[in-house]
């Protein structure tokens, strides 16, 4: 009789330890979805974003002094961005969201345009970096441990080479799909939802 307990104890332990890891389990199932959902979220927005950018300046040769202010004053940011309780437009992660004016080339200003999204986790960091635009558009990409603005870009070129970028954490635009997957968890490596990603089109 007393053999028989102990065996019943040991399998309710069993069965009480299987079901904690099958939860376990089932959350971080629940958590990395959630996360994909947000990211390639994020991959639709900052798509969308770059698109209307391009086409409302489709006219003219420079884009300015464009900036966060004239992205909103000639409505280039969907509608769904500017989520409620938030004052300004968010990323799918509730980061902000950044725009400026950069160079084309060192005799071309103002010729090209940067998008930041901050606030948002490593794993998206990662996603968004690698990102594969299938277009000449991108002119380089860049990702960040920290909240970081859009306009650290100005100096990278579609001529400049992969080789000649001193920074560990920037990419050009065709290089970028590429990237080591160690060197993108490197550069990617946040506390929470606090890495950036910086995009550079023409």
């Amino acid at each position: 009789m007393e053999k028989k307990q102990k065996v019943r104890a040991i399998f309710q332990v069993g069965a009480w330890l299987a079901f904690i890891m099958l939860g376990y389990l089932g959350l971080r199932s629940y958590r990395f979805s959630v996360e994909k959902l947000k990211t390639n979220a994020c991959k639709e927005e900052v798509s969308e974003l770059a698109s209307n950018i391009q086409f409302a300046f489709r006219n003219q040769r420079s884009y300015g002094e464009f900036n966060y202010t004239q992205a909103v004053n000639i409505n280039v940011i969907p509608k769904r961005m500017f989520r409620e309780g938030f004052r300004e437009a968010t990323n799918s992660y509730m980061g902000g969201i950044d725009f400026f004016y950069s160079s084309f080339g060192k005799e071309l200003p103002n010729s090209a345009f940067e998008i930041s999204f901050q606030g948002v986790s490593s794993y998206a960091c990662i996603e968004l970096v690698k990102m594969n635009w299938d277009s000449t558009d991108l002119i380089a990409v860049a990702g960040y441990s920290v909240p970081t603005p859009s306009g650290v870009l100005d100096e990278i070129y579609p001529s400049t080479k992969q080789d000649e970028i001193k920074s560990r954490n920037i990419f050009k635009g065709d290089e970028a799909p590429y990237a080591p997957i160690d060197r993108l968890e490197e550069i990617c490596d946040c506390d929470g939802d606090s890495c950036s990603v910086v995009w550079k089109f023409h």
